[in-house]
């Protein structure tokens, strides 16, 4: 009787123990002193080193939200490199604290890996780059044509489903990753690229040759959501990260910017007092630094004018807003009160 205790005690202490490790919330961040973030940095779109040696990109602008937030300061960041087919198994083995982008949200994923969706980020959409689409008045010209596209199973099927609606007969050539797809499309491979609008973007700026006949297609494919992740099990660190990219989002609609968030430190708006820290106990409560919103403000702004910086109108993609604007404006991106 004792052992069958001593062995229920056990199972019950490592059952508990496995439970707290998974649910650490901030604790690896702090110990190890800095967030890592997985990204699929190999372009400049997303994460890439300047001239200077340092980190530029949107991923990299959410990474500095997060390490602000935690530490007080935005350069407490490791940027990490994960394909899509590793964001799970990098999330479960304490690799990377987050996974920005990089892995589309279905109900396939959502069962079957241990990455779950804390938050969208932006929007994008599923389109094509064409050779010679000059004399092309319709994607009935394209009719037949090689499609080079990244090996992601849902990408592949909203690309033959949208084939068939308009009886395309296109013909996919899938490629492990999307810098495969590319190298492939750049050799001459298939005269149409399929992938995500931001990435492709990236490409038509920052690829030196073998573009001259290139052209953006205005077809949409496909319509998607661009989420920021974590590991399932950590529930606690997801709700805080939900409240760090909720209060970029927030700041922007409520008119706080860059310029004027000062002006804005007396307010008795609790919502306010609450997302610049004037009250401290909310943000204390999530054991962030409470004024954390008014570095950021400071440094790289709210939730639209990270984007306009990072790949909107004022950097050189010209990405302009559309969905990616404020509810009220047109677009999609919505925050939740600050109460």
């Amino acid at each position: 009787m004792k052992l069958k205790l001593c062995l229920l005690s056990i199972l019950f202490s490592t059952l508990v123990g496995n439970a707290v490790a998974a649910d650490a919330g901030l604790r690896y961040i702090n110990t190890r002193g800095n967030v890592r973030c997985g990204t699929p940095n190999d372009n400049q779109i997303f994460a890439y080193k300047d001239e200077d040696g340092v980190w530029q990109g949107i991923s990299v602008e959410v990474c500095r939200m997060i390490s602000t937030a935690v530490f007080g300061r935005s350069d407490r960041i490791q940027m990490v490199q994960v394909p899509e087919v590793l964001v799970s198994k990098a999330l479960a083995t304490n690799k990377i604290d987050v996974m920005i982008g990089g892995l589309p949200y279905s109900a396939t994923n959502e069962i079957s890996t241990k990455a779950a969706p804390v938050d969208i980020l932006y929007y994008d959409r599923l389109t094509f780059l064409s050779r010679a689409a000059g004399k092309a008045k319709s994607m009935k010209d394209f009719k037949g044509e090689r499609v080079c596209i990244a090996q992601d199973p849902d990408d592949l099927k909203r690309l033959m489903s949208y084939s068939e609606r308009y009886n395309l007969d296109l013909q996919p050539a899938t490629y492990q990753t999307a810098s495969s797809a590319k190298a492939n499309f750049l050799l001459h491979r298939c005269r149409l690229l399929a992938g995500n609008y931001m990435l492709l973007q990236d490409m038509l700026v920052n690829t030196p040759s073998g573009l001259e006949d290139v052209e953006m297609l205005p077809e949409t494919v496909d319509e998607r959501a661009v989420y920021l992740y974590a590991l399932k099990d950590n529930t606690t660190l997801r709700t805080i990260l939900k409240w760090i990219i909720n209060a970029s989002k927030f700041a922007e609609n409520v008119g706080l910017t860059q310029e004027n968030y000062k002006l804005n430190l007396g307010s008795k708006n609790p919502e306010i007092m609450n997302l610049l820290g004037v009250d401290e106990k909310l943000w204390t409560r999530f054991k962030l630094e409470p004024t954390w919103v008014q570095i950021m403000l400071k440094e790289r702004g709210n939730y639209g004018e990270i984007f306009d910086k990072a790949f909107g109108e004022k950097s050189r993609f010209k990405i302009k807003r559309g969905k990616n604007n404020l509810l009220r404006n047109g677009g999609l991106i919505t925050s939740e009160p600050f109460l």
